[in-house]
């Protein structure tokens, strides 16, 4: 499989009273077909049985033969098959014939894969890997060892006919089969100064989930986010404990400087005991220790009405002000 497709996408945006245009040649996704076969892989937490066959049945829907091994799902504890198992499982989706692999859930165990993938020779086809949550630390793998270009999105558990209507879901269909090919983030809150100066700056975008990004400190696939747009977002983690997180990786250097930008997305269900949620204010007192540009508001995450796909390792651009803007290419 060939990655190597170039669009020119071509942008025109004010700057300080002024009109300019650039062309970026951006590197895209080879887009699925219909009759492609995708492998669904459980590299993390199990899900019920239900939620996989909603999921299949949605692949099957838009045209694509989904493919599950034999026994996937055989709950260990917290992980949705023992750890033998589920590298088996994805070292067969990365040589088999398949177009895409698509992730059942998130949860945790995904990093504990990583060692023994650490271990193998790149293949020579590339394919869209799809996940989030837990699955940022497959995306940092593919990305980072194996230079593969790959997609944040919703995992299989949440996809079903009844919710193919919805926006995020029915973009993340676009998307794969190469009817859209870029998706303009609108409305992004600057949060320090840098972020409110109108400007245009282009990287790749790398990052995921934040609990997932601090484990990979001093690990053999620690983010590398230097000359990167890096996204992050959480759920669950109470104000002090994303402050904490952010500490910890501006002291272990991984986001102090050459950064090109930070972006936020969804912070979901930290409420403090009283009901308050400190997450805002944490999030704005450490945007104004960096000189880099940090912004507010993908729609992206674990956010209860939507969770929009992003694209790692392929060039995006953000244009910062008042009114941020983030453009991905697929």
């Amino acid at each position: 499989m060939n990655f190597q497709h170039v669009h020119v996408l071509t942008l025109n945006i004010k700057s300080r009273g002024t009109s300019t245009s650039t062309e970026l040649k951006i590197k895209t996704f080879t887009y699925l077909r219909p009759g492609d076969t995708v492998d669904v892989i459980a590299p993390a937490s199990y899900s019920e049985l239900h939620k996989l066959q909603q999921g299949c049945q949605w692949l099957k829907s838009i045209g694509l033969i989904p493919r599950v091994p034999p026994g996937m799902v055989r709950p260990d504890a917290y992980f949705a098959a023992p750890l033998q198992a589920q590298l088996e499982q994805i070292k067969d989706a990365v040589h088999s014939d398949s177009k895409a692999i698509w992730c059942l859930r998130g949860g945790y165990g995904s990093m504990r894969l990583i060692p023994e993938l650490l271990k193998m020779k790149v293949p020579k086809n590339k394919k869209i890997f799809l996940g989030f949550s837990d699955i940022t630390a497959l995306h940092l793998f593919f990305t980072q060892a194996w230079n593969w270009p790959t997609i944040h999105g919703r995992n299989i558990c949440q996809m079903s006919k009844e919710l193919s209507r919805h926006p995020d879901r029915r973009l993340l269909k676009d998307i794969l089969f190469g009817t859209v090919r870029s998706k303009l983030y609108s409305n992004l809150v600057p949060l320090n100064a840098s972020a409110r100066e109108v400007s245009r700056l282009t990287g790749k975008l790398t990052g995921g989930n934040l609990r997932i990004l601090q484990s990979s400190v001093k690990t053999g696939w620690e983010l590398r986010a230097r000359n990167k747009i890096l996204f992050l977002e959480d759920v669950s983690e109470r104000g002090y404990s994303v402050d904490r997180m952010l500490e910890q990786m501006i002291q272990a250097r991984l986001i102090h400087k050459g950064l090109k930008a930070i972006v936020f997305g969804e912070f979901t269900e930290g409420l403090e005991i009283d009901g308050k949620d400190l997450t805002p204010l944490v999030l704005k007192r450490f945007a104004q220790q960096v000189e880099y540009p940090v912004l507010r508001g993908l729609p992206c995450g674990h956010g209860l009405r939507w969770n929009y796909p992003l694209p790692f390792n392929t060039q995006c651009e953000l244009v910062t002000g008042p009114r941020g803007q983030l453009r991905c290419s697929f």
